[in-house]
């Protein structure tokens, strides 16, 4: 669908005009240097956004996605593109502008609009994909509530209200190149026949499935005119003063790096700076909807060895979010301080009885662990894997961020980045030399398996089952069009940026470096990002984030160039 799109790119380190500097709004009024007093203020990021697009876009050669958008008896603004979010990137110290184009005040689904600007609004970058609606009718003939039971006829599910946030009209590009006006119904209970997962399929390859996978969510594109399906993606799951605790973990690790609060004559495991509340379902079944009412609550500061899970579950949390916040300068999943809530000691009845549910699921919000049985037969909690958790918080992050659409390329990247972030979370508290990664270990979930073995790789995706080059992408409809299998071809490739070296053997980046890059160029992927688009994002954020070290970009340009191109991401 995004190649009928028109694609408008701009950077400042591409500008011969800019120097490499940002552009100031008189830049694009023709304001003489000395003169900058008369050239335009602004009271807004957005306002600011709007004007750089409607210079730059007018600017731009006589396309029709760029004349819908500039459509206009107020040539001053752009009418046809509201605004999605505002968010400011500390690691970059720039703010990420997007909007959505609208064609008679309905979004065209797969349009994005990304502006850049530095601290003084000043422009940095621009990414638009956008086009011009026609053939396509502005008023339904179907309702959305005939949309809903198209869908219900489709997959034969009973399907209850109109999904998780009210339906709205929006107009979608089929492949052929025709335009629709569709009803974009959200998280329905309700899978295709094509798209169900086949016997012993569980996802992200753990022994049992999770309720993302039985109590599934999907988006569906409906015509409003005659109901039919015509797109669908599933829906990845979205200060007082702490009083420090310690306790051992599931490793038998001594954990003193913990927090909770005072409560009464005990404490419990609710840390306020941070927004982290950890609770014991008792082997309770997270099917029937529990209602969370208190978190774990224990007598001493001291947890000993009688609250292993809870400490595992309440130690990683405090870690992932410590390190999106200090290293990537993210507040929590959302960006906006969301409460990080992990629930220990769960089983999912659709699987079995329990005791044992092999599991750990990012859904609803909250972290779910279940539990499995060591060689020695005791029951472990899944909450021990530091790096699965950081993999199924970092969906929750892309949700919030790109909104990585959970299908084909998009979705396999959304994957990806997960296992990225998973893996590099777990090294960079377990690796002895975390920033240097000779001793990383590239599994993730290693030991999840009896055999030993983890649930997938970064360096060798080919030896867990996933392809390692675009020559042998799985095309299926199943899993979400392939998400958890052509993932391995963007992991591959970010394992090659981490172990780039330089004509002399020493490390282009250290690993610092490579996350704060990959994690920039994910935020700022729309959301029906391709393989492709990575490599791009890749090399604007490092043209910003290295301006300060010219004589380092060459050699990383040289290393993204090298790495996507060796798994066939041209």
């Amino acid at each position: 669908m995004s190649r009928h799109f028109d694609r408008m790119r701009y950077h400042i380190a591409d500008d011969p005009d800019a120097g490499g500097r940002p552009r100031p709004p008189g830049a694009f009024t023709g304001i003489a240097p000395g003169l900058e007093s008369v050239a335009p203020r602004f009271t807004s990021n957005e306002a600011a956004a709007r004007f750089y697009l409607d210079h730059k876009l007018a600017e731009e050669p006589e396309t029709a996605g760029f004349r819908a958008a500039l459509a206009t008896e107020s040539p001053a603004r752009v009418p046809d593109l509201t605004l999605r979010s505002s968010r400011q990137t500390p690691a970059s110290g720039t703010t990420l502008v997007r909007f959505d184009q609208t064609h008679a005040q309905i979004p065209i689904f797969g349009s994005d609009v990304l502006v850049e600007l530095d601290q003084s609004r000043e422009l940095v970058a621009m990414d638009a994909r956008l086009a011009e609606v026609s053939g396509a009718p502005d008023v339904p003939t179907l309702d959305a509530s005939a949309a809903v039971a198209a869908v219900a006829a489709a997959t034969g599910a009973a399907i209850e209200g109109a999904g998780s946030t009210p339906p709205a009209l929006t107009y979608y590009l089929d492949d052929a190149g025709t335009w629709h006006l569709a009803w974009h119904l959200h998280g329905l209970p309700a899978v295709l026949p094509e798209a169900r997962p086949g016997p012993g399929h569980t996802g992200h390859g753990m022994e049992d499935p999770s309720p993302r996978e039985l109590y599934p969510r999907v988006d569906y594109l409906v015509d409003a005119q005659d109901g039919a399906i015509l797109f669908y993606f599933g829906v990845t799951p979205t200060v007082d003063v702490p009083t420090k605790l310690r306790g051992v973990d599931e490793n038998g690790v001594h954990v003193d790096r913990i927090w909770g609060d005072k409560l009464g004559s005990g404490f419990t495991l609710r840390d306020r700076l941070r927004n982290i509340v950890t609770f014991d379902l008792a082997l309770g079944d997270l099917a029937e909807n529990p209602q969370l009412t208190d978190p774990v609550q224990v007598n001493d500061p001291d947890l000993g060895e009688k609250f292993k899970a809870a400490v595992s579950a309440h130690a990683n949390a405090t870690k992932v979010f410590d390190f999106y916040r200090g290293v990537l300068s993210r507040d929590s999943v959302d960006d906006q301080g969301m409460a990080l809530t992990s629930v220990i000691n769960c089983i999912f009845s659709p699987h079995g009885p329990g005791p044992e549910w092999k599991n750990a699921a990012w859904f609803d919000n909250r972290m779910w662990y279940g539990q499995m049985r060591n060689p020695a037969g005791v029951l472990v909690s899944t909450a021990r894997f530091l790096d699965v958790i950081g993999h199924e918080l970092t969906h929750g992050v892309i949700d919030t961020s790109s909104g990585l659409v959970y299908r084909n390329q998009s979705g396999a990247l959304n994957e990806s980045f997960a296992d990225i972030l998973g893996i590099t979370i777990s090294n960079w508290y377990e690796a002895e030399t975390p920033e240097h990664v000779a001793g990383w270990n590239w599994e993730l979930g290693r030991g999840w398996r009896p055999t030993g073995a983890g649930l997938r790789s970064l360096s060798d995706p080919v030896a867990f089952g996933q392809p390692a080059h675009m020559r042998d992408f799985v095309h299926t409809t199943a899993d979400n069009g392939g998400v958890h299998i052509n993932s391995g071809i963007p992991n591959k490739a970010a394992h090659l940026l981490f172990t780039a070296t330089t004509a002399q053997g020493t490390p282009v980046l250290d690993a610092r470096d490579w996350v704060v890059l990959l994690y920039l160029a994910m935020v700022r992927l729309s959301r029906l990002a391709l393989f492709t688009d990575v490599p791009v994002a890749l090399r604007d954020v490092a043209k910003v984030y290295l301006a300060g070290s010219p004589k380092q970009l060459d050699p990383v340009l040289a290393a993204i160039e090298s790495a996507y191109s060796a798994v066939g991401i041209e």
